[in-house]
């Protein structure tokens, strides 16, 4: 239907209808690689539960016994309050108030050892702030070593290249102004043999001025007998403190301002702690808001659920039933609410109710929980109900009464039952058998649809065993004509 949980499902993960029609197929592979689909479209099977549960509802030949597990019960009772949206804000708020006191508890323990870690986290920056480091320091510091390490080389260098130059009588200046004059002569002679004279120029100013570059590196160089020792000892302390806080001056500074950080944090702990308690605070007033609007929801049904059940409990052979949803107020509002909700039963006459573990039989408890489904299906959108040996411990008239409300409950949905109980069959629209035989040594399951004496057959099979007499016959024919009968009142009804 338009709007219902399944297609909102779907819908939101992007897989459209096929003209108004929904295929799921699951792929089964040997290798245990298997696959499923949604309209030929792969999705993950949680995405395929989560479409299923909406689509289709089951009932285990063992799902009676749930009923009487207190969990369960406080479902059933929110699915008929429609309180699912309710349930699951509270849960929500419960996480978060969960995560909150968490924090606050941290801040708290962590108060116990702020004193012995800001003395740590203190003693560190005064080591580093004492350092009084700079970005890019260790890099000048190994170059100025290497030109301490090598000076008496680097000067002698220098003044040799000088030499060459400039300083000797036959440098290369003293033999560029000798090559000028020899061409000015020339020129005097004749013009074009002064052309060369320009290059010869710009020569020699190149050469005077490489040789003011040498003079002024030569001057650098100059050598002092401890700072060698001085650089040593800072690479050292810079060693240090990067083998306890960086592999770099960087990391090292980096560092510093980490602790820094964590000093001030350290500093505002109260603060902290009175915001954290504050959120806390905020989370616990909305999830006791939250749990009492769950609590109101759950006590206003009740009343309907109970009245409902023991309605339909009498329709199904227990016409002496009181049924009672009761809810009861917990100290504290939990993941599930604040509330307890016990399901209690009476079943004779003058007995007070009680809860449904002590009065219940295995018929009755079966009977209580097909009651419990059709009223909880009658509220919501599930299209599909399978019930499997729903008829446990029933029989006779209780089975055919069973019949009927199974019958009922396939009038606005499709109900699959598999039983056993021959009332409970006759009142089915369809009847398949389902056989199973070997051949081939391979066990085979086989499905067929019964009707006309085929089903009177089976019928009288299921009354009377493998031996079928007339009696069982006409007691077959007999049940599937007053079925039929129902079934042609309830339409009526209907109309």
């Amino acid at each position: 239907a338009p709007g219902s949980p399944a297609l909102v499902a779907l819908d939101a993960a992007g897989i459209p209808l096929e003209a108004g029609q929904l295929f799921i197929r699951r792929e089964l592979s040997r290798s245990g690689r298997h696959r499923a689909f949604v309209n030929d479209s792969p999705v993950t099977l949680a995405l395929l539960e989560r479409v299923g549960d909406h689509l289709l509802e089951v009932h285990g030949q063992h799902e009676h016994q749930r009923l009487l597990e207190p969990s369960y019960q406080l479902a059933l009772l929110d699915r008929f309050a429609d309180a699912d949206g309710l349930r699951e804000a509270v849960a929500t708020l419960f996480a978060k108030r969960q995560a909150a006191r968490e924090a606050v508890e941290r801040t708290r323990a962590a108060e116990r050892d702020r004193a012995q870690r800001e003395d740590l986290l203190r003693f560190q920056a005064s080591e580093v702030d004492a350092a009084r480091l700079t970005a890019g320091e260790e890099e000048g510091l190994r170059a100025e070593r290497r030109r301490l390490q090598h000076g008496e080389r680097f000067t002698s260098g220098l003044t040799e290249a000088a030499a060459v130059l400039y300083d000797d009588p036959r440098s290369a200046t003293a033999l560029l102004a000798r090559a000028a004059q020899i061409l000015a002569d020339l020129q005097r002679l004749d013009p074009e043999f002064g052309a060369p004279a320009p290059d010869l120029e710009a020569a020699a100013s190149y050469a005077e001025e490489a040789v003011a570059k040498i003079r002024r590196l030569r001057a650098a160089v100059v050598f002092e007998p401890g700072r060698l020792e001085e650089i040593d000892a800072r690479l050292d302390a810079l060693t240090r403190l990067k083998r306890k806080y960086g592999d770099s001056v960087e990391a090292v500074l980096a560092y510093r301002g980490e602790v820094g950080a964590e000093l001030d944090r350290l500093a505002r702990h109260e603060e902290v702690l009175a915001a954290a308690a504050r959120d806390l605070a905020a989370l616990e007033a909305e999830l006791e808001t939250a749990g009492a609007a769950l609590s109101a929801r759950r006590a206003a049904a009740a009343g309907r659920l109970g009245s409902e059940v023991q309605r339909e409990l009498r329709r199904v052979g227990m016409e002496r039933a009181l049924f009672e949803a009761r809810v009861e107020r917990l100290a504290a509002v939990g993941a599930a609410g604040g509330d307890r909700v016990e399901f209690r039963l009476s079943t004779n006459p003058g007995e007070d109710v009680r809860p449904l573990a002590r009065v219940v039989s295995g018929g009755e408890l079966s009977r209580t929980m097909l009651v419990l489904k059709s009223v909880l299906a009658a509220g919501d959108q599930v299209e599909t109900m399978i019930f499997d040996e729903v008829d446990a411990g029933i029989g006779g008239r209780v089975a055919d009464m069973v019949g009927q409300k199974l019958a009922e409950a396939g009038r606005g949905r499709q109900v699959l039952c598999v039983t056993h109980l021959a009332p409970i069959a006759a009142h089915a629209a369809l009847h398949l058998r389902v056989t199973k035989s070997v051949r081939g040594g391979r066990t085979r399951t086989g499905v067929e649809t019964l009707g006309g004496e085929a089903r009177v057959d089976e019928v009288a099979r299921m009354l009377a065993g493998e031996t079928v007499t007339g009696a069982a016959r006409d007691h077959a024919r007999e049940l599937l004509a007053a079925a039929q009968g129902a079934r042609a009142s309830r339409a009526r009804t209907v109309r």
